[in-house]
């Protein structure tokens, strides 16, 4: 019977053995630690209660158990074992549990009744198969040798040990690749970037003045005349970088931090893409035909602006320069 004190000790060692009263760790030398047995199926579940019960804890959890590890200073043989029969089944050597005199009589029982078994089996073999002798026509194959009941017992013992290690090791790699999975999830929406920002039309509307669609339409006019100065940046977060720059007057200093590379970098960018697009662009600007156009228009709008009620003496002042201007010219 577990004492009550065992039964409410509030803390457990996660850095080492989970058992009661155990003070062993992971740096301890010659030791081995084994997790609680777990799976679905009815082997694995019986085992995992009656481990559960001998270490005899009950201020943990799931998560608690998920974790928790037993030495090998609780088993007789120092190893855990497979084998339903073997004493070793279930940890066993507890500070807390009366022992008997020789623990290790239990093992020796457990060997002398494999061994029984094992010559029982090979006799009943050797009763059931017929003497015959090997010739070049008539040799047993080998797969008909029949293989010792001791040594097939080991060989699936170790089956199974492989086995259940390779379902913790595929738990923790599938753990890991949800939490690697995860961490790129948050680090790519962390870093500023046009995948980030054409999501949010308003956002890039403010930092560029465009629209994705007219964004998308300058990318494929850009893209046989500018070359990309950083792998980490794609051709978009380059035209996203100078239009900020133009828009809003950032400094350098201030993109470097929002992309995440340095201000050298920002500075090439712009020293290679302004050129390039002002050459791509340049015809797309259409300039007036006729200074005089430029002038009268200019004038009327100033006039206008200035007095609201002056619109019919600017007219009247426009009217008067065309004049004097075609005067001039008939003169010349």
């Amino acid at each position: 019977m577990v004492s009550k004190h065992l039964q409410t000790v509030p803390s457990i060692n996660m850095s080492g053995c989970c058992v009661y009263g155990c003070t062993n760790r992971y740096s301890t030398g010659g030791l081995k630690f084994y997790r609680i047995p777990r799976g679905p199926r009815p082997f694995q579940s019986n085992r995992r209660r009656l481990w559960l019960q001998a270490i005899k804890r009950v201020d943990w959890n799931e998560d608690i158990i998920k974790n928790a590890r037993v030495c090998s200073a609780h088993f007789i043989s120092g190893e855990a074992s497979l084998d339903s029969s073997s004493p070793d089944f279930v940890p066993s050597v507890f500070m807390y549990t009366k022992q008997s005199q020789n623990p290790n009589a239990k093992m020796d029982r457990y060997h002398r009744k494999r061994r029984r078994a094992d010559t029982a089996a090979n006799q009943r073999v050797t009763s059931e198969t017929p003497e015959q002798e090997c010739s070049m026509d008539h040799c047993p194959a080998e797969e008909d040798i029949p293989v010792p009941k001791r040594e097939y017992d080991d060989l699936n013992l170790r089956y199974s040990q492989l086995q259940e290690e390779y379902v913790n090791l595929r738990q923790e790699f599938d753990t890991l690749r949800a939490e690697n999975v995860k961490l790129k999830e948050e680090l790519q929406k962390s870093t500023f970037s046009y995948t980030t920002v054409k999501c949010n039309i308003g956002q890039l509307n403010f930092l560029t003045g465009l629209t994705s669609v007219v964004f998308e339409w300058l990318i494929t006019k850009m893209m046989g005349s500018v070359e990309r100065i950083h792998n980490k940046l794609t051709v978009e977060d380059h035209l996203l970088i100078i239009l900020m720059k133009l828009r809003l007057g950032l400094c350098n200093t201030d993109l470097a931090y929002r992309f995440q590379v340095s201000k050298t970098t920002i500075s090439n960018i712009l020293r290679s893409w302004v050129p390039a697009m002002a050459l791509v662009l340049k015809p797309l600007i259409k300039w007036p035909m006729s200074d005089d156009a430029v002038s009268v228009s200019l004038f009327s709008r100033l006039v206008s602006t200035a007095a609201p009620g002056a619109t019919s003496r600017s007219s009247r002042m426009s009217s008067s320069v065309n004049t004097d201007n075609r005067a001039t010219k008939r003169h010349n």
